[in-house]
């Protein structure tokens, strides 16, 4: 009613080492989770008790 809509702005260019560096860091990220879920999955999920061996 009081006037258009703005466009939207985009994103702002980001240098090339900050998103191989965040690539990087989030897939080391989630092989850690993965690694973890592999190791302590049942234990988290209340499958087996950690003190039973």
């Amino acid at each position: 009613m009081a006037g258009g809509a703005r466009q939207p702005l985009g994103n702002p260019p980001v240098p090339r080492l900050y998103r191989v560096a965040a690539t990087g860091l989030g897939a080391a990220m989630w092989f850690w989770v993965f690694y973890r879920a592999k190791k302590d999955g049942p234990v988290l999920l209340g499958w087996k008790h950690p003190w039973d061996h």
